[in-house]
């Protein structure tokens, strides 16, 4: 608790009120409880609870960007992140028959077997990060097949720095995760980035925003790769709705992907590019 109220303090004390961070640290915490009741409802309830759930629940206009991403016939890398109501976005695709692949690695037998069952009653392909040898290979099988492969671009414990890109996150300067990139260069895939937006009375609005329509927002921005416009992207939805992002007790581990000798100031104003939610 402690790490994530300072981490929002730091982010948010140059250009908010200090009631305004209180509500907002009140809403983040709101935000983690509901991760995590979303987490047991995607896991424990039967499949067509689930399923009517999510039709009753969940609503997205943004499916034709993924249905033209899969056109393609090369298949889907959907990067999101650590945002809202992610829980439900292989259930959901699952759901509207769209073929799903996840990368999931489990803190117990028991999880495992519990996912492997519920993925299957979604028809959503499970690669086990804890017993695949390669998982690079393994996801790009599953794009060969033109299935859509999720991903995570704020996976700060899996970050790979590079060298020479460094990048703004979050008020920090540090050194790019090459991930993204690596996996974008050699897959040949349609590239889309989505999240699960989460309003009031438990709804949620699915978000697809394809890569041409990421660059267009940074216009101003020129040969950004596409590992820096994904977290750009992602860093705006942070900013927008910050209580949505669970990851905050993980703020602190930028530090380590920090250049030496660089002095971090938090920026007095935060630009932020409005996601469209509506």
């Amino acid at each position: 608790k402690c790490q994530i109220k300072k981490a929002i303090n730091m982010v948010f004390s140059n250009h908010k009120h200090s009631y305004e961070i209180r509500s907002l640290t009140k809403n983040v915490f709101r935000g983690i409880v509901f991760h995590y009741y979303e987490k047991f409802v995607n896991a424990f309830a039967p499949p067509e609870a689930l399923k009517n759930f999510l039709n009753i629940h969940v609503e997205s206009e943004s499916m034709k960007t993924l249905g033209k991403a899969l056109g393609k016939g090369n298949g889907v890398l959907l990067i999101t992140g650590h945002y809202g109501g992610l829980e439900f976005i292989p259930a959901f695709l699952g759901a509207n028959n769209y073929p799903v692949t996840i990368v999931a690695k489990f803190s117990s037998e028991s999880l495992r077997k519990l996912c492997y069952h519920q993925a299957d009653n979604f028809s959503v392909k499970v690669i086990d990060g804890d017993h695949t040898r390669n998982i690079a290979k393994a996801i790009f099988a599953n794009l060969r097949e033109n299935r859509i492969v999720i991903t995570q671009c704020d996976e700060i414990d899996e970050w790979r720095p590079s060298r020479d890109k460094k990048i703004h996150f979050l008020g920090q300067q540090i050194h790019l995760d090459k991930t993204i990139n690596l996996l974008s260069k050699r897959c040949g895939a349609a590239i889309v980035f989505g999240v699960m937006h989460r309003n009031q009375q438990h709804r949620y609005r699915f978000i697809v925003s394809s890569l041409e329509e990421m660059t267009k927002r940074f216009q101003r921005l020129t040969n950004m790769s596409i590992g820096e416009v994904v977290l750009k992207f992602m860093e705006h939805y942070i900013y927008k709705h910050p209580e949505e992002w669970y990851l905050w007790k993980k703020y602190q581990a930028l530090d380590l992907f920090t250049p030496s000798g660089v002095d971090v100031n938090v920026p007095a104003s935060i630009p932020v590019l409005e996601p469209s939610t509506v």
